[in-house]
């Protein structure tokens, strides 16, 4: 990682690790991730990435390791007490109360004037404000969607935490919510760590990837920069479709090695190289 392309640490996970019984579903990851910045964790189902995100909630106790935020460590932090908040893949809406309700349901302390005010915002930000007194039934996945957004930026967290915050909705309507939710980002500047499975949303979602396999984090780097130098075999079949092309390893430069095969010699990177960040 050049200077030019450091990363500020605004949100720091060190060494985290969380076991249950004899199984790791977390292990000794670490990361710097800068404010303001999308983050996607990336990998098939099992691979920790949502146990990572419950980590950083305080939803999960880990194991060991630290978890920092704007200086502060959350570690030992309860939930409510972290300037992270969540949202779920359901929604978690509640039926019983509007769509003004739901969102203004953790704005209990802020006082009725402001915290109206503080709703009304948040519901032309997601571009609901006509729907303030619909009941969440009435609404389509992609309403509910962005209800459900609102509602999760409503205290303003320093972090927000998106647990497949697509996965409800049918391939045109996530197409179409992935640009809605990148703008809205970009207009508050909230830090958003997102997981999905899906390579294509990821791709199109983050300023980074974090590639997660069997607890592990095997590579972090620009979506463009991952594609094209995955650091194995695991990396390049999760973002696309590869050729495989055997070859034989050559002479060693630095990181780089040498590798002799039918289409002439190429170089790529060695196993002690660092992951692209």
């Amino acid at each position: 990682m050049t200077a030019r392309n450091a990363v500020v640490p605004f949100l720091t996970l060190q060494r985290l690790t969380k076991t249950f019984g004899t199984h790791d579903a977390v292990a000794d990851l670490s990361l710097d991730m800068p404010s303001g910045e999308i983050l996607c964790l990336l990998g098939p189902s099992g691979c920790g990435k949502s146990t990572l995100l419950r980590l950083i909630a305080g939803f999960e106790t880990p194991t060991g390791g630290a978890i920092r935020l704007d200086g502060t460590d959350l570690t030992g932090l309860a939930p409510h007490r972290r300037p992270v908040n969540m949202m779920f893949q359901s929604y978690a809406l509640f039926p019983h109360l509007s769509v003004a309700r739901n969102i203004a349901y953790g704005l209990k302390g802020l006082g009725r004037s402001a915290a109206s005010a503080r709703v009304d915002a948040l519901l032309r930000l997601v571009r609901m404000d006509e729907f303030g007194n619909r009941a969440p039934e009435t609404l389509s996945g992609g309403q509910r969607q962005r209800v459900a957004l609102a509602r999760a930026l409503a205290r303003e967290p320093k972090v927000l935490l998106l647990d497949e915050p697509l996965g409800a909705l049918d391939r045109g309507l996530r197409e179409e919510t992935q640009g809605e939710l990148r703008a809205i980002q970009r207009r508050l500047g909230t830090a958003f760590v997102i997981v999905t499975h899906d390579p294509s949303e990821a791709m199109a979602l983050a300023d980074r990837i974090g590639v997660m396999d069997k607890g592990r984090l095997v590579q972090i780097g620009r979506p463009e920069t991952l594609y094209e130098r995955p650091v194995n075999r695991f990396v390049a079949g999760l973002l696309g479709d590869v050729n495989l092309i055997p070859g034989t390893v050559g002479e060693t430069d630095g990181a780089l090695v040498r590798v002799e095969t039918a289409l002439g010699p190429v170089l790529a990177l060695g196993e002690g190289a660092p992951a692209a960040g």
